[in-house]
């Protein structure tokens, strides 16, 4: 399963990119060649550079490719790596539910109705992007709960 998300994901953070790099090298020629610089793109760049920055914190996150302050955690001894290890994924997991999950769904209802300007595009699909990071986030933030249960067993039968 997580290999599936891995790459749906990936291909449409790279996808979303590349489009972004289009569209802006067309609103550059529509400034300075054409004299007529396009509104539709930049809306469009400053929405998509929205998702693509919520999509891809929550598959860099699915990585362990997110900054990380590691300090601390390394002074700790191993038997108790596994607790600091669990606090950590509860306090983002209680970030995700609050934030993106409950916030991301209350500013969506609040959406609905509302219509961007260039674009004609209904707002509440911008603030979309905050629920669907936050149930990729949620998925990475299980896995990785997981996956620190499944290292913390291996390393006990070693020991024994």
């Amino acid at each position: 399963m997580r290999k599936v998300v891995d790459r749906v994901t990936a291909f449409l953070t790279c996808s979303l990119m590349i489009v972004m790099v289009l569209i802006a090298c067309w609103q550059v020629f529509t400034r300075f060649v054409l004299n007529a610089p396009s509104t539709v793109s930049e809306e469009f760049l400053r929405y998509a550079l929205i998702w693509l920055t919520m999509v891809g914190a929550a598959y860099a996150y699915g990585k362990k490719k997110h900054l990380a302050v590691v300090f601390v955690s390394r002074k700790i001894p191993g038997k108790y790596q596994l607790y600091l290890n669990l606090f950590i994924e509860a306090i983002v997991l209680m970030f995700i539910v609050v934030i993106l999950l409950v916030g991301g769904t209350k500013a969506y209802q609040n959406a609905i109705g509302q219509v961007s300007s260039a674009l004609g595009m209904p707002m509440q699909y911008l603030y979309l992007s905050l629920i669907v990071s936050g149930v990729l986030f949620s998925f990475y933030s299980v896995l990785h709960i997981k996956e620190h249960f499944t290292k913390h067993k291996k390393i006990s039968s070693l020991n024994k």
